[in-house]
This record gives structure tokens, C-alpha cells and sequence, in this order.
């Protein structure tokens, strides 16, 4: 078995979007998919920013793993990532399928954020929530990493200040005037590549990470500003609100309908996240449900504490990572 990284573009939207697809040459052609939305606070980041855990855990259980790039704010807005996202699962569902034959079952997962050398990136995971409220059939099953489901949470309504200075708007206003574009960034320690893994998908104990150099020029990470920018200013509601219905929809006593098509969601969060503060997550558990919401709490772990971690890491944080892989496992078995 060795594991394989394949680059197609699977949509066109002004400009083309490419995915890349990780995957073995013995992968059943019926197998689930995994889609996964990278972080990057939907203005920045890349595809590249996968943790090396995660490939491992899709590579053993035969999902191949997809990773596209998609439009970032502001130039996309809430109906651009919803085209972008709709795209992708539609991709992700008829990948390496016979041209007549069923469409594979997707779990679709996103991660949300990092503080990566002083560059602030956060949310993939909210392209998965589009996904789930919009799209039909609905996924198999949902995996968030410390993610934003909603930007109605009054996190990003109450003017918080995640950086310890306000972020001025001449310091973001070229990005915001700037074209539309897909997250591009250097490669660094936190880029997944195949050489941190074995061909059998372990720990490489050689792999030596890049070095970023002391003197590289800042400029393309400080479009990850704009995250702290909008959420100071509480933009994001204006920006992609009319396709985020947010999660209180499911109090109501006519929503159970609603509610039971909802898939199964396992989250885990770290409750020393400044970044995405854990109730983000225990809101979304307390308005679906504990039958359909399970949150796993990383108990002391920041953000996106496991980008760089691998399966079998005896680390803090991990056992956490684990258990919530094991609920997974068992929603994928019941859902199959």
C-alpha cells in the first residue's frame, strides 16, 4: 500500500478550483469519502493545511481524502462558498465512480484555525455546515475540528478583540479591495506532505519539516487578518448571513422533522481556545441535541493544537483526537 496524491480542478467559478486527493491504489471504489475544508478563516490559509493524524485515520480505513481549495472573503461572499461547497461534495460524491453506478457516502469535516507563526487563520468547518443545511442528500456524517458552525453565535457579535491591538482597516484594506482568489500560502511546518508519513501511513521519524526563514516577507499571511478585522467588527453575519441559518431553528417545536435529517456531528475543541471560544461548540451540541452532536473537550489545548500531531502521539490533547475518531467510527458503521 502506498499513498498517492492526486490534483484535479473540480469546479470553475470565475476562476478554476482545484482539489487534491489522497488516497491508495486498493481503496474500494464504494468506500466513503472524506471532504475536508481546510482552515484559513474563509480569507486565507490552503489545502495544504491538513493534520498528519487526519490523513492517517482516512488512509487506514480506506476513505479517500479530499481537500479542495474554494473562494475566500470578501470577493465570495455566502453564495460563493455555498457554490464553491455544493461543488465540492458533488465532486466528492461521484469521484472515481462508475459514470451509471451509486454515489459514494462523504463524511465532511473542516478545521478551524491556527495561530501559525504569528499568522491568525481559522474556519473549514463552516463549509461543512453549508453543506449539511443546503445540500441534499444529506452527508454521512459530519467531523469538526475546534470549527465555526455558525456565525450568528454571539462570539462574533459582541465585538471581541482576539489580538492584543485592534486590527485597523488600512492594514487589510488592499485584501479587501483585491481580487477573488483561493488560499496560497508558503509551505512551512504545519503543510501536510507525503514524506511526514511511511508508504504503510506511519510516523516518518526522518521527515525533517521546512524552515521558514527568519527574514520571509509577512505580506501574504496578513490577509489572515481580516478574521480578527471581522470579527471586531462583527462583519461576518453581513457577509455570509443569508446562507447561515445558525442552529436555534432547532428549538422549535416544529423542527423535529428538520432536526432528525440533521447528520450525525462529532466535534472536538480545546476549552483554551481564544480563537474560537468552546461554547461556539456547546451551542451547537445544546440546540440539535446529544444524540445528534457529540463535543469531546480537549481539556487545557488552544486552537487547532493536533495541526501537526499525528495518530499515535502520546501527547496532551491526543487522547481527545482519538476518542473522537472513535465516535466516528462508530456513526460511520451504523450509518453504512
Amino acid at each position: 500500500m502506498a499513498i498517492r496524491k492526486i490534483t484535479q480542478e473540480y469546479a470553475t467559478h470565475g476562476i478554476p478550483l482545484e482539489c487534491d486527493i489522497y488516497t491508495t491504489d486498493n481503496a474500494p471504489g464504494n468506500s466513503p469519502v472524506f471532504l475536508y475544508f481546510h482552515p484559513g478563516g474563509l480569507v486565507g490559509g490552503n489545502r495544504d493545511l491538513i493534520a498528519p493524524w487526519l490523513v492517517q485515520i482516512c488512509i487506514q480505513r480506506k476513505w479517500p481524502l479530499i481537500s479542495p481549495s474554494y473562494r475566500l472573503l470578501p470577493q465570495a461572499r455566502g453564495q460563493g462558498l455555498l457554490e464553491d461547497a455544493s461543488a465540492a461534495y458533488d465532486f466528492a460524491q461521484n469521484w472515481n465512480t462508475q459514470q451509471a453506478g451509486p454515489r459514494r457516502k462523504v463524511i465532511v469535516g473542516g478545521a478551524s484555525g491556527a495561530d501559525l507563526i504569528q499568522w491568525r487563520m481559522t474556519k473549514g468547518f463552516f463549509m461543512a455546515a453549508l453543506i449539511a443545511h443546503h445540500c441534499h442528500p444529506k452527508p454521512l456524517a459530519l467531523l469538526s475540528i475546534e470549527g465555526i458552525n455558525t456565525f450568528r453565535h454571539r462570539f462574533f457579535n459582541s465585538s471581541i478583540l482576539i489580538p492584543d491591538e485592534e486590527i485597523s482597516h488600512a492594514s487589510v484594506e488592499k485584501y479587501i479591495a483585491g481580487p477573488v482568489e483561493v488560499g496560497d500560502m508558503k509551505p512551512d511546518e504545519s503543510t501536510f506532505v507525503l514524506d511526514k508519513l511511511t508508504p504503510e501511513g506511519a510516523k516518518n521519524p526522518d521527515f525533517t519539516p521546512p524552515k521558514v526563514p527568519e527574514n520571509a516577507s509577512p505580506d501574504e499571511s496578513n490577509r489572515g487578518l481580516l478574521y480578527d478585522y471581522y470579527t471586531f467588527n462583527n462583519s461576518f453575519v453581513d457577509l455570509v448571513g443569508d446562507v447561515d441559518p445558525g442552529y436555534q431553528w432547532a428549538k422549535q417545536p416544529d423542527a423535529k422533522d428538520r432536526v432528525a435529517q440533521w447528520p450525525k456531528t462529532v466535534i472536538f475543541h480545546g476549552n483554551n481556545d481564544p480563537d474560537v471560544e468552546l461554547n461556539v461548540s456547546e451551542d451547537m451540541r445544546d440546540c440539535l441535541g446529544e444524540d445528534k452532536v457529540t463535543l469531546i473537550v480537549a481539556d487545557g489545548q488552544p486552537h487547532l493544537f493536533e495541526l501537526e500531531k499525528f495518530i499515535e502521539d502520546d501527547i496532551p490533547g491526543m487522547d481527545a483526537v482519538r476518542q473522537a475518531v472513535a465516535k466516528l467510527d462508530e456513526v460511520v458503521a451504523s450509518s453504512t
